[in-house]
C-alpha cells in the first residue's frame, strides 16, 4: 500500500495538474478513453451542465452518445444501447486529484471495470490498493458450508462475477450490485441461493482506495 501511495503520490505531483474539474479532465481525455468522438463533440456534452435534458452527439462508431449526469466532479455518458462510461475526479489526501473511470456493458446483465489515470491521463497501478478485487466470497453467506457437495455443484454454475458500478455525482460512493439471478440459469440460481447473502453493497473512496463504510 505505502509504494502504491508513493508512486500516486509522485505521477501527481510531477505531473502538470492542470485538471482540477471534470471540464478540463473531460476535453482532456484520450481517444483510447472516449472513443467515436472529436473535441467539437465533447464540447456540446459538457455544455450547459444545469440543462437537465439529455445532451446527445453522433458518434463514430454506434449511433448517438448521450450525457446522462454531470457534476463538477463526475460525467455519465451511454455510449451505444449496451455500454456506458462514468467519468469521476477524486481527491487524494495530499489534495491533489486522480480520474476514475468505469465502463459498463449490459447484455443479458450488466459487468463493470474500473481504471484509475492521473489528471495527465496516466494509467495508474491498481493491483486491488485502490479498489478491492471482487470475489464470489462477496455474495456468500459466511456461515455457508463450502466443503459441502451442494455447495461445491452451486457455486461452480457461477464461472464469473457480473458487477455493475455506479459512482455518484454527488459524493464519493460507489455503488456494487451483483445480477447473480440474471446470469444463472433457472434451476443453477435456485441451487446456489441458499448460500447467498445480499447481491448489492457501497464502498466508499476515503481519499486513499475504494472501501466499505
Amino acid at each position: 500500500m505505502k509504494r502504491l501511495l508513493f508512486a500516486i503520490f509522485f505521477l501527481c505531483v510531477f505531473s502538470i495538474t492542470k485538471a482540477q474539474d471534470i471540464t478540463s479532465v473531460f476535453l482532456s481525455a484520450p481517444k483510447n478513453i472516449l472513443y467515436g468522438i472529436d473535441a467539437e463533440r465533447k464540447d456540446k456534452l459538457i455544455a450547459s451542465p444545469t440543462d437537465t435534458t439529455n445532451v446527445e452527439v453522433l458518434s463514430d462508431l454506434e449511433g448517438t452518445m448521450k450525457r446522462l449526469a454531470i457534476s463538477d466532479d463526475y460525467i455519465s455518458l451511454q455510449t451505444s444501447k449496451k455500454g456506458s462510461i462514468q467519468i469521476k475526479l477524486l481527491s487524494l489526501v495530499n489534495d491533489s486529484k486522480i480520474i476514475c473511470v468505469i465502463n459498463t456493458v449490459c447484455g443479458k446483465v450488466c459487468d463493470s471495470y474500473i481504471r484509475f489515470y492521473t489528471t495527465q491521463w496516466q494509467l495508474l497501478p491498481d493491483n486491488g490498493m485502490l479498489f478491492p478485487k471482487l470475489a464470489k466470497d462477496w455474495i456468500i453467506k459466511s456461515d455457508a458450508d463450502r466443503l459441502s457437495d451442494n455447495f461445491k455443484n452451486a457455486i461452480s454454475a457461477l464461472d464469473m462475477l457480473p458487477v455493475k458500478m455506479e459512482l455518484n455525482g454527488e459524493n464519493a460512493n460507489l455503488k456494487l450490485t451483483a445480477d447473480i439471478k440474471g446470469y444463472l440459469s433457472e434451476d443453477d440460481y435456485k441451487n446456489l441461493e441458499p448460500f447467498l447473502i445480499e447481491s448489492e453493497k457501497t464502498l466508499n473512496w476515503n481519499k486513499i482506495a475504494f472501501s466499505e463504510k
